[in-house]
């Protein structure tokens, strides 16, 4: 690979979600502000309703409930669900969380679609390592126009993390990722250098 230290410096930025300025899928469930968002809310999930908590700014005893009882008014929204599988995950009890995390990537909530993706990928907070749900959770995010599955699919892909899977991604639909990416980039410097180079390396 042509561009590690590239990818060490832009690593927060793309799993910082989709950039200012993008313009990810109509949500078609509640955006009512409910207390498990004012309490759990990603601040880098592009479908947050409320401030974003940092893990270490998050009051679990509080939140928790909070969650809980929010889903029991909507037990479908997906972003309430993502939040619900985020505390639990956090709170060290993944185990609890798989339900709602899931339901979320059922959902196709793309911030739920690349998180657990990653997870499955580095094996953090999840049963084990399955980086072949990564690529089919990445892959749908990225259709989604989540700036992170964007980049992050393509650089994995080519580094070979999903070369036990069986799939074969076309450089055309990579490169057409690459694209969508680079219009959310909001000028971050580092993501730009990053999309640039996986571009070059994915044309030559």
């Amino acid at each position: 690979m042509r561009y590690p230290e590239l990818t060490i410096i832009a690593t927060a930025a793309l799993l910082a979600g989709t950039a200012a300025g993008a313009e990810p899928p109509k949500p078609t469930w509640s955006q009512e502000v409910t207390e498990c968002d004012r309490q759990a809310s990603h601040g880098e999930d592009p479908w947050h309703v409320a401030p974003g908590k940092e893990r270490n700014e998050i009051n679990f005893a509080t939140a928790i409930p909070a969650c809980l009882e929010a889903l029991k008014k909507d037990p479908d929204n997906p972003r309430l669900n993502y939040q619900m599988g985020r505390l639990y995950g956090y709170s060290g009890q993944w185990e609890k969380g798989m339900p709602y995390r899931m339901k979320a990537v059922e959902a196709k909530y793309p911030q739920s679609l690349f998180v657990i993706g990653w997870l499955y990928l580095t094996g953090q907070t999840i049963d084990k390592k399955d980086p072949c749900k990564t690529v089919g959770m990445w892959r749908e995010a990225a259709k989604l126009n989540r700036l992170a599955a964007q980049v992050a699919l393509p650089h994995y892909y080519k580094q070979g993390a999903f070369q036990a899977c069986g799939v074969e991604i076309p450089a055309a639909e990579m490169l057409g990722y690459l694209d969508a990416a680079a219009k959310q980039t909001n000028g971050d410097f580092y993501t730009e250098l990053l999309i640039a180079e996986l571009r070059a390396d994915l044309t030559k």
